[in-house]
């Protein structure tokens, strides 16, 4: 019997090891949507968000040359969480139709294949309701807190906050079908992608 094509969604917070993952899965061959990179699609020039953006952040968000100046479109989300429902609203639904999109474009090529979206906010954005799976990355918060700061050299009070501004884990895992625990070392969180990996290839 042919095998049907899978979207898993990926996903995980701030330093819990997401990229190290990702990584992993594109170098095992497979497919992987970023959903940033088609976040930063949606405010280019031509897309249909972009103009909904102007309309609605003003010509002020706009550099000379049209092209939408994310620093200061920026400055004016995140310092009003009413302004970042908004941009979130007019972006989220424009990504999960370029998701399908490309998601349809690689299956076409691979009818049987196996395709996964990386996507910090796939829970927040209800993305997920677009995929099969969903594997979760996930780490306790303070080994979060210490690897955020390490990372980005930040105060712990500052990556604490950071850390808090999103979901907790016990509301990622609530959705998670695969839990990948990066408490360890990257060895043995590889170890354990490794076998989820293998574990669908053979069902």
């Amino acid at each position: 019997m042919e095998k049907k094509p899978i979207l898993i969604g990926l996903t995980g917070g701030i330093a819990s090891g997401k990229s190290t993952v990702i990584q992993y899965i594109r170098y095992q061959g497979y497919p992987v949507i970023d959903a940033d990179k088609l976040g930063h699609r949606v405010l280019e020039l031509g897309n249909p968000g972009y103009s909904k953006v102007v309309e609605k952040f003003g010509k002020g968000v706009l550099n000379k040359d049209k092209t939408v100046n994310r620093l200061v479109l920026g400055r004016i989300v995140f310092a009003d969480p009413s302004q970042l429902k908004a941009l979130n609203e007019i972006s989220h639904p424009i990504i999960a139709e370029m998701v399908l999109k490309e998601f349809e474009s690689i299956i076409s090529e691979d009818s049987g294949g196996i395709v996964f979206l990386e996507a910090a906010l796939l829970i927040e954005a209800n993305w997920y309701n677009m995929c099969h799976h969903i594997w979760v990355v996930t780490l306790d918060a303070a080994e979060a807190t210490r690897r955020l700061q390490k990372r980005d050299g930040l105060s712990e009070s500052e990556a604490r906050s950071r850390l808090e501004s999103q979901l907790t884990a016990k509301e990622r895992l609530a959705y998670a079908d695969v839990v990948l625990h990066n408490n360890g070392s990257r060895k043995d969180l590889l170890s354990q992608t490794q076998r989820a990996l293998e574990e669908l290839q053979s069902n």
